[in-house]
């Protein structure tokens, strides 16, 4: 081969066990992770690129990420290969070839974001680390969903944003968002062209102010133009929240069942 061949994964991971999808230093993190996997199927030392970081405690069912390789090895046998060396809280879903100008974060056009919320007075001990928990039973469900055509669109959404970002605009586009009763709580589900720092986070706890019915739907429409993170919501927990998919124009896992 003249030129690597590059290679995509379709990941999920339980992110309990993990210092967020990002290396760093002296954490456990799932980057880190699939390097050392690869590195031990192939002996290559390879820089494996994430479409997005996801935070400490935050999980992901359709992380995508993309390397480049020299090996020859199939790339219908790599996610076999890379399991047999993965801890039990991360595995690859699915691998395969990719053009070479593909990229998991720049050809990505939009995310899905799922958040999981437990209600009730009782700890949900059975799914600890995997659920959000809000002991409010009573959450008005007609009241956050009332809320969610302010938050729809084309907008600056600093004022759902945490300090730390690095990207260049806060401009965002959120196609969709559902909120849905599930058993035991509510369902949260979010797709747009791209997210901020703890965005997915900051508007759950934002929802969760309007269902708590201390604020009005229309309150989250005025946090959204005055840009000022300050007087958002708190943060929501970060266990409940799943990166759940990554879309892309050619679609490298479109025939996953």
């Amino acid at each position: 081969m003249n030129t690597p061949r590059r290679l995509a994964l379709l990941v999920a991971y339980d992110g309990r066990e993990f210092h967020g999808f990002q290396r760093q230093p002296g954490f456990l993190t799932v980057q880190e992770e699939l390097e050392r996997a690869w590195s031990a199927t192939s002996g290559e030392t390879a820089v494996l690129h994430g479409s997005g970081r996801t935070d400490a405690g935050v999980h992901a069912w359709g992380q995508v990420v993309h390397f480049n390789t020299w090996s020859s090895l199939p790339a219908a046998k790599v996610k076999a290969a890379l399991n047999s060396y993965l801890p039990d809280e991360l595995v690859v879903r699915a691998s395969a070839e990719v053009a070479p100008e593909f990229h998991a974060r720049s050809s990505a056009v939009a995310k899905r974001y799922g958040y999981l919320l437990a209600t009730g007075r009782s700890r949900p001990v059975l799914r600890r680390g995997l659920v959000a928990w809000e002991k409010r039973e009573d959450l008005d469900l007609a009241a956050m969903r009332a809320a969610v055509p302010f938050l729809l669109g084309t907008h600056d959404f600093s004022a759902f944003a945490a300090a730390g970002r690095t990207t260049k605009t806060s401009v965002r586009t959120l196609s969709s968002i559902h909120v849905h009763p599930i058993r035991g709580g509510f369902g949260f589900l979010f797709q747009g062209d791209g997210f901020l720092y703890k965005m997915v986070r900051n508007l759950v706890g934002s929802l969760l102010e309007v269902g708590r019915r201390r604020r009005a739907p229309q309150w989250v429409g005025a946090v959204l133009a005055s840009g000022d993170r300050r007087k958002a919501g708190p943060t929501a927990a970060a266990e409940g929240l799943y990166l759940w998919r990554v879309v892309y124009p050619q679609d490298p896992f479109r025939n996953l069942a």
